[in-house]
């Protein structure tokens, strides 16, 4: 029973101190916002903070987490309801909606970069659950266009669905709309155009 106890407890910490942090991090944004701001407004201590999140970076990427879940079970469900919708017509709706995201989520992005983009471990992103459902989503639909001949043949579906994954990281997002100028608009819609563009048949 104890153990139950402290499960419901650490549960409970859990989802105060991303409900807090997230309110907090919208309001002040990411940077301007420290830990021990958090754990106070949150009303538990700095050390039960620390012994579940050790870095600011590491509770920006559980509110990634959490936000990729959510857009994950959306875009899915908008798949589904467009399933009478063509291959082409698919992967377009499925880009548009991951370009939204990365706009929408750059902030979790930038505050976990030092942290994870610049380690070692950064090659392990290939094999993490958001980067295996993008890449698996538009292979997914990139293989239905092939059987219905959609897409310019030949096409090797994995490979091509892994570059398109790769060259829209939260870094190239970051590059072309900040250093290069372009708004999100503008960066889906030429997104689109290039990859829809190039793999199907005009």
């Amino acid at each position: 029973m104890q153990q139950r106890s402290e499960r419901k407890d650490a549960a409970r910490h859990r989802e105060l101190i991303l409900d807090t942090a997230s309110q907090l991090f919208h309001e002040h944004g990411v940077e301007s916002v420290s830990m021990h701001q958090i754990a106070k407004s949150a009303g538990i201590g700095q050390g039960t903070l620390y012994r579940r999140y050790s870095s600011k970076a590491e509770l920006c990427m559980e509110l990634l987490n959490d936000s990729f879940n959510r857009f994950s079970e959306q875009t899915t469900a908008v798949l589904k309801e467009a399933g009478h919708a063509s291959a082409r017509e698919r992967l377009t709706l499925f880009l548009g909606r991951w370009i939204e995201y990365l706009s929408d989520e750059m902030q979790w992005f930038n505050a976990i970069k030092p942290d994870v983009w610049c380690s070692d471990e950064k090659v392990n992103m290939f094999d993490s659950p958001p980067f295996l459902y993008v890449t698996g989503t538009i292979r997914g639909l990139l293989e239905e266009a092939v059987q219905g001949g959609e897409a310019k043949q030949p096409l090797q579906t994995e490979f091509a669905a892994f570059n398109i994954a790769t060259s829209m990281s939260p870094i190239a997002f970051v590059y072309f709309t900040e250093d290069r100028g372009l708004t999100p608009e503008q960066m889906k819609q030429q997104y689109i155009d290039y990859y829809v563009g190039l793999l199907f048949k005009p």
